[in-house]
């Protein structure tokens, strides 16, 4: 005689650990878009140190000049992408590169952010393969500061020129070559009456000369 063997009962899975699983598997899928999006959103942001980086290929290998380094410069704005915000002007006794601030610095404050790194890569090695040494120059637009970091305009911008000038030193350019001046609004390029040109006024203006 043959027995028959009942099944195994197989006990319902509780409701509770569906939905658990199912949440667990939606975070997973969501941390691996997220990462797959900041390693994406890292390359691009890594093209910036890059292309600074073919600055000194534009440099004569023989003995570099001031009109040389005003093309690296140049050519340093337009591999970041920055002709409109970067402008190279000749001077009397070498040239200057002109700077808005709000490029380098955020409202009311002197620190660096990162962002700006590769802008300053650039321009510190055009001074150290040509020679040349650097006064670094803060301007405001007359809008008044009061903070306990910056009492005034002066203040302000004496320490985004000396930070700037760190950053500098920091790459390598002797600190003989270096020098900050801050100018607060009275040194304007135009009239603080209108937002255009307090815009224009709130600016970094970067000299370069040869070493005497």
């Amino acid at each position: 005689m043959v027995k028959l063997s009942r099944p195994p009962v197989v006990n319902p899975i509780p409701q509770w650990q569906t939905i658990y699983c199912s949440l667990m598997l939606l975070l997973v899928v969501f941390f691996v878009m997220l990462i797959a999006y900041s390693s994406s959103a890292k390359d691009r942001y890594l093209k910036i140190p890059h292309a600074a980086s073919a600055v000194p290929d534009i440099l004569s290998a023989s003995s570099p000049d001031l009109h040389q380094a005003m093309v690296s410069l140049k050519q340093l704005g337009a591999n970041l992408g920055i002709e409109g915000d970067f402008s190279v002007v000749k001077t009397q006794d070498g040239f200057k590169a002109v700077v808005p601030n709000p490029v380098l610095f955020g409202p009311g404050d002197a620190s660096l952010d990162k962002g700006v790194y590769p802008i300053l890569d650039g321009i510190s090695e055009v001074a150290k393969r040509d020679r040349l040494s650097i006064q670094v120059e803060g301007h405001t637009d007359d809008l008044p500061i009061r903070t306990a970091h910056f009492p005034s305009n002066w203040e302000l911008s004496t320490m985004r020129a000396v930070n700037i000038l760190r950053y500098f030193q920091g790459r390598g350019i002797p600190p003989d070559r270096l020098v900050a001046v801050g100018f607060a609004e009275y040194r304007p390029l135009a009239s603080n009456a209108t937002p255009q040109g307090r815009q224009a006024n709130r600016r970094i203006e970067i000299f370069f000369r040869e070493v005497q």
